[in-house]
């Protein structure tokens, strides 16, 4: 008979479950249920202390601004409080060198104006010693020779060459030439830059406080030089023995030209004839300046206020044809205007001269407008600024330098 087993499954009957086989399966479950639970317990309580750490740190972080806040505020307090007092000191002293009531002095002005603005904390002795010790180097480089070329020539060569100071024959010290700083040159992120005392410090500087460091280092020395003007630019001017004129730019050690000033396009006639620019400053017109560079150190701090206003009266009376006074008074009237054009909904200046509340403001800017434009006034763009001062560097103006230093060392010596 065939096998019928060879081959052929076995027919399986149902498996029956067990009491013991259901227990472990619920427990297995219940323990996986628990388990799921349990981890999510965890996550909640993990995004919870996370969120309680985020909210932790966010009020950290809340009381720390106000916690400066306070501290920026009480800073400026006691600064002001003590700031204000010392810019009222410096306009007083300008004020008396002014009037006759103190001796005159471009150092000390210089000084006061830098003070001011560092609220008290720059010490004059040590900014004198500096600039005597300046000068004796400059009498050192001169030798025997005490002729006013021999100191021009010395003085040149401190502002321009590396210079060593040799004691006993060995040196003891030396003096880099000053270079221009091309950054932030206006002083509009840091009025530091405008400062002699930062000059000093780093030996960059630009054309505000490289001529006034060479006029102050020139009147130790007994050269006779004058500070001038052309349009957001400043040089020294030197008179030969004969009166002869020469231009001297501070900013790269050459002499050039007054057709290089006029080449900017930014001196007009009415300039000239009011001694705006390429004239030479007196010492009464000089300290008048300071009153400006005063003022406007004090409004990087606080603004367009009354005292800008009382320093620009002051400076435009000793002198008035200054062009800077009168930028700042028409920025003053300006600032007035502000506020109430504002409060009527800035209106047109045709509708501003209708208007009785904004007639005598309106009047106050028109008319310093009309005092801007009597000298000439135009705004030179920083970009044509930047590209008239890299025209100092061309060959042209250096060409310009080389003549007009060979006429002047034969004349200046007789």
């Amino acid at each position: 008979m065939p096998n019928t087993d060879l081959g052929v499954p076995k027919p399986q009957g149902p498996r029956i479950p067990t009491p013991g086989n259901l227990m472990e399966g619920q427990q297995a479950r219940t323990r996986a249920q628990n388990q799921a639970a349990m981890d999510e317990v965890e996550r909640y309580n993990a995004q919870q202390a996370q969120r309680d750490q985020l909210l932790d740190e966010a009020r950290q972080d809340i009381a720390q601004i106000e916690r400066q806040r306070r501290e920026q505020a009480e800073f400026n307090a006691q600064f002001e409080a003590r700031n204000k007092p010392q810019y009222e000191a410096g306009y007083q002293v300008l004020a008396e060198m002014l009037a006759g009531k103190r001796p005159a002095s471009l150092p000390l002005a210089v000084f006061v104006v830098e003070n001011s603005y560092a609220a008290g904390e720059l010490s004059y002795a040590a900014f004198k010693a500096e600039l005597d010790e300046l000068a004796t180097v400059c009498r050192g480089l001169a030798g025997t020779d005490t002729s006013p070329t021999a100191r021009f020539m010395a003085l040149h060569r401190l502002m321009t060459d590396t210079v060593q100071v040799s004691y006993a024959g060995k040196v003891v010290s030396r003096h880099l030439p000053y270079r221009y700083d091309f950054e932030d040159f206006r002083g509009e992120q840091d009025y530091r830059k405008m400062f002699v005392t930062k000059l000093l410090r780093t030996n960059t500087g630009q054309c505000h406080s490289l001529p006034l460091l060479y006029k102050m280092l020139a009147d130790r020395l007994g050269v006779k030089t004058y500070i001038s003007m052309a349009p957001n630019h400043t040089f020294i001017s030197v008179k030969d023995a004969r009166g002869g004129l020469y231009r001297y730019e501070t900013t790269n050690g050459h002499f050039t030209t007054d057709a290089f000033y006029m080449s900017s396009g930014y001196i007009k006639a009415g300039a000239l004839k009011q001694r705006t620019y390429l004239d030479t400053l007196t010492l009464r017109e000089n300290l008048a300046c300071q009153l400006v560079d005063l003022a406007s150190g004090y409004e990087h701090y606080y603004g367009y206020d009354e005292f800008v206003k009382k320093c620009a009266d002051l400076a435009l009376k000793y002198y008035p044809q200054g062009m800077q006074a009168r930028i700042l008074a028409h920025n003053v009237a300006l600032a007035r205007f502000v506020k109430p054009w504002k409060a009527a909904g800035q209106p047109s200046p045709a509708v501003a001269r209708t208007l009785p509340q904004l007639q005598p403001y309106m009047a106050e800017v028109e008319r310093w407008n009309r005092a801007l434009a009597e000298v000439g006034f135009e705004e030179m763009p920083k970009e044509q600024y930047d590209r008239w001062l890299n025209a100092l560097e061309q060959e042209k103006a250096r060409l310009a330098s080389q003549q007009a230093a060979a006429r002047f060392a034969p004349t200046a010596a007789k």
